[in-house]
Protein backbone atom coordinates (compact mmCIF):
# COMPACT_ATOMS: atom_id res chain seq x y z
CA UNK A 1 0.00 0.00 0.00
CA UNK A 2 1.20 3.62 -0.68
CA UNK A 3 0.13 6.27 1.07
CA UNK A 4 1.08 9.79 0.70
CA UNK A 5 1.70 11.99 3.68
CA UNK A 6 -1.19 14.11 2.71
CA UNK A 7 -3.74 11.57 2.99
CA UNK A 8 -6.89 11.71 5.33
CA UNK A 9 -9.04 9.54 7.16
CA UNK A 10 -8.39 6.16 8.25
CA UNK A 11 -4.93 6.94 6.90
CA UNK A 12 -4.55 9.17 10.24
CA UNK A 13 -4.34 6.50 12.20
CA UNK A 14 -0.96 4.75 11.12
CA UNK A 15 0.65 3.67 14.20
CA UNK A 16 4.00 5.34 14.65
CA UNK A 17 5.71 3.06 17.59
CA UNK A 18 7.04 5.21 20.53
CA UNK A 19 10.82 4.44 19.58
CA UNK A 20 10.01 5.92 15.80
CA UNK A 21 8.48 8.80 17.14
CA UNK A 22 11.31 9.54 19.59
CA UNK A 23 14.21 8.89 16.56
CA UNK A 24 12.21 11.42 14.33
CA UNK A 25 11.97 13.87 17.08
CA UNK A 26 15.98 13.57 17.35
CA UNK A 27 16.07 13.63 13.66
CA UNK A 28 14.28 16.95 13.03
CA UNK A 29 16.54 18.73 15.55
CA UNK A 30 19.11 17.53 14.04
CA UNK A 31 18.32 18.95 10.95
CA UNK A 32 17.21 22.04 12.14
CA UNK A 33 16.42 24.15 8.95
CA UNK A 34 18.56 21.59 6.67
CA UNK A 35 17.17 19.39 4.39
CA UNK A 36 19.11 16.17 6.51
CA UNK A 37 20.99 16.37 9.21
CA UNK A 38 25.48 14.94 8.12
CA UNK A 39 26.19 11.81 9.04
CA UNK A 40 28.94 13.64 11.20
CA UNK A 41 26.28 15.37 13.21
CA UNK A 42 24.56 11.48 14.40
CA UNK A 43 25.90 10.54 17.65
CA UNK A 44 24.65 7.48 19.37
CA UNK A 45 24.54 8.71 22.60
CA UNK A 46 21.72 10.87 21.88
CA UNK A 47 19.81 8.01 20.80
CA UNK A 48 20.27 6.12 24.28
CA UNK A 49 18.34 2.45 24.32
CA UNK A 50 17.57 3.26 20.51
CA UNK A 51 20.79 3.21 19.31
CA UNK A 52 20.29 -0.98 19.10
CA UNK A 53 17.12 -1.06 16.58
CA UNK A 54 19.16 1.87 14.45
CA UNK A 55 20.99 1.17 11.43
CA UNK A 56 22.40 2.92 8.01
CA UNK A 57 22.16 1.99 4.87
CA UNK A 58 23.41 3.32 1.22
CA UNK A 59 22.23 3.35 -1.98
CA UNK A 60 24.56 0.98 -4.08
CA UNK A 61 24.91 0.56 -7.83
CA UNK A 62 22.73 1.77 -10.55
CA UNK A 63 19.64 -0.56 -9.96
CA UNK A 64 19.44 1.31 -7.08
CA UNK A 65 19.93 -1.50 -4.53
CA UNK A 66 20.40 -0.51 -0.36
CA UNK A 67 23.29 -2.25 1.39
CA UNK A 68 23.41 -1.90 5.23
CA UNK A 69 26.26 0.00 6.32
CA UNK A 70 25.79 -0.62 10.26
CA UNK A 71 23.34 -2.43 11.85
CA UNK A 72 22.48 -2.19 15.42
CA UNK A 73 22.56 -5.66 17.87
CA UNK A 74 18.97 -5.68 18.33
CA UNK A 75 18.54 -5.41 14.52
CA UNK A 76 20.61 -8.24 13.95
CA UNK A 77 19.31 -9.81 17.36
CA UNK A 78 15.59 -9.65 15.53
CA UNK A 79 16.70 -11.04 11.84
CA UNK A 80 18.58 -13.55 13.78
CA UNK A 81 21.51 -13.03 11.52
CA UNK A 82 24.09 -9.87 11.16
CA UNK A 83 22.90 -7.45 8.66
CA UNK A 84 26.09 -5.10 8.18
CA UNK A 85 27.14 -5.44 4.30
CA UNK A 86 24.02 -7.32 3.59
CA UNK A 87 21.56 -6.89 0.87
CA UNK A 88 19.08 -4.40 2.79
CA UNK A 89 16.29 -6.01 0.88
CA UNK A 90 17.05 -10.04 0.83
CA UNK A 91 13.72 -12.04 1.32
CA UNK A 92 11.19 -9.21 0.19
CA UNK A 93 8.77 -10.76 -2.79
CA UNK A 94 9.10 -8.66 -5.86
CA UNK A 95 6.25 -5.96 -5.17
CA UNK A 96 7.47 -5.56 -1.48
CA UNK A 97 10.94 -5.19 -2.25
CA UNK A 98 10.20 -2.90 -5.65
CA UNK A 99 7.75 -0.79 -3.06
CA UNK A 100 10.14 -0.76 -0.37
CA UNK A 101 13.01 0.32 -2.78
CA UNK A 102 10.96 2.90 -4.86
CA UNK A 103 9.85 4.63 -1.36
CA UNK A 104 14.24 4.67 -0.28
CA UNK A 105 14.03 6.55 -3.86
CA UNK A 106 12.62 9.24 -2.57
CA UNK A 107 13.90 9.35 1.02
CA UNK A 108 17.85 9.62 -0.40
CA UNK A 109 16.96 11.58 -3.36
CA UNK A 110 13.69 14.10 -2.53
CA UNK A 111 15.17 13.76 1.43
CA UNK A 112 11.72 13.01 2.29
CA UNK A 113 11.14 10.15 5.52
CA UNK A 114 9.16 7.21 5.00
CA UNK A 115 6.90 5.38 7.94
CA UNK A 116 6.75 1.83 7.18
CA UNK A 117 4.67 -0.98 8.63
CA UNK A 118 6.08 -4.52 8.43
CA UNK A 119 4.83 -7.82 8.98
CA UNK A 120 7.66 -10.73 9.66
CA UNK A 121 7.02 -14.82 9.77
CA UNK A 122 8.90 -16.72 12.08
CA UNK A 123 9.91 -20.66 11.78
CA UNK A 124 7.19 -21.42 13.99
CA UNK A 125 4.47 -19.61 12.12
CA UNK A 126 4.18 -16.84 14.09
CA UNK A 127 3.47 -13.31 12.71
CA UNK A 128 5.29 -10.42 14.15
CA UNK A 129 4.45 -6.70 13.56
CA UNK A 130 7.01 -3.62 13.35
CA UNK A 131 7.32 0.02 12.66
CA UNK A 132 10.31 0.99 10.25
CA UNK A 133 11.07 4.42 9.85
CA UNK A 134 13.82 5.47 6.83
CA UNK A 135 14.97 8.94 7.19
CA UNK A 136 17.88 10.84 4.89
CA UNK A 137 21.08 11.86 6.10
CA UNK A 138 23.95 13.21 4.06
CA UNK A 139 27.16 11.31 4.09
CA UNK A 140 30.40 12.16 5.12
CA UNK A 141 31.19 13.60 1.96
CA UNK A 142 28.32 15.65 1.43
CA UNK A 143 27.70 14.48 -2.25
CA UNK A 144 25.48 11.29 -1.33
CA UNK A 145 22.34 10.50 0.75
CA UNK A 146 22.51 7.46 3.06
CA UNK A 147 19.34 6.37 5.39
CA UNK A 148 19.21 6.48 9.24
CA UNK A 149 16.70 3.98 9.85
CA UNK A 150 15.24 2.40 12.92
CA UNK A 151 12.90 -0.71 13.18
CA UNK A 152 10.66 -1.24 15.65
CA UNK A 153 8.66 -4.03 16.53
CA UNK A 154 5.67 -4.40 18.34
CA UNK A 155 5.71 -5.78 21.35
CA UNK A 156 8.57 -7.22 23.72
CA UNK A 157 10.67 -8.94 21.35
CA UNK A 158 12.50 -10.73 24.83
CA UNK A 159 9.26 -13.31 24.59
CA UNK A 160 9.56 -14.33 20.76
CA UNK A 161 11.46 -17.68 20.84
CA UNK A 162 12.63 -18.37 17.19
CA UNK A 163 15.41 -19.62 15.22
CA UNK A 164 14.77 -17.99 11.99
CA UNK A 165 12.54 -15.01 10.55
CA UNK A 166 11.53 -14.06 7.49
CA UNK A 167 9.89 -10.89 5.93
CA UNK A 168 5.81 -11.68 5.38
CA UNK A 169 4.26 -8.37 3.67
CA UNK A 170 4.30 -4.47 3.77
CA UNK A 171 1.07 -3.41 5.46
CA UNK A 172 1.48 0.33 4.64
CA UNK A 173 3.91 2.71 3.93
CA UNK A 174 3.71 6.68 4.29
CA UNK A 175 5.88 9.40 2.94
CA UNK A 176 6.18 12.55 4.66
CA UNK A 177 6.89 15.94 3.33
CA UNK A 178 9.62 16.78 5.65
CA UNK A 179 7.87 19.37 7.51
CA UNK A 180 7.41 18.73 11.32
CA UNK A 181 4.06 20.13 11.17
CA UNK A 182 3.22 17.69 8.97
CA UNK A 183 4.68 14.36 10.70
CA UNK A 184 3.51 13.76 13.68
CA UNK A 185 6.45 13.93 15.92
CA UNK A 186 6.27 17.26 17.50
CA UNK A 187 2.15 17.95 18.07
CA UNK A 188 1.02 21.03 19.28
CA UNK A 189 -0.77 21.22 22.80
CA UNK A 190 -4.74 21.06 20.87
CA UNK A 191 -3.83 19.47 17.54
CA UNK A 192 -5.39 16.12 16.74
CA UNK A 193 -3.13 13.39 17.20
CA UNK A 194 -1.96 11.60 13.98
CA UNK A 195 -0.93 8.54 15.72
CA UNK A 196 -1.62 5.80 17.61
CA UNK A 197 1.12 4.93 19.89
CA UNK A 198 1.98 0.95 20.61
CA UNK A 199 2.73 -0.19 24.33
CA UNK A 200 5.24 -2.53 24.16
CA UNK A 201 9.07 -3.67 25.39
CA UNK A 202 10.33 -0.49 23.68
CA UNK A 203 8.10 2.18 24.83
CA UNK A 204 10.42 5.03 26.08
CA UNK A 205 10.16 7.72 28.60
Amino acid sequence: MWVSGEARGSQEDLILHPGARKLLGLWLDLKDQRPAPVRTDLDLRQFRRQAAWLFIVEPVGKARGYTYRLAGTAVCAFLKQEMTGKDFLTGWEPFERSSIQRALGVVTTKLQPAHFRLRYRTDKGQKIGADMLALPVMARDGLNVHVLGGLFPHGNPDIWHYERLAPADLASLRMFDGRPENMGARPEPQAPRKFRLISGGLDLP
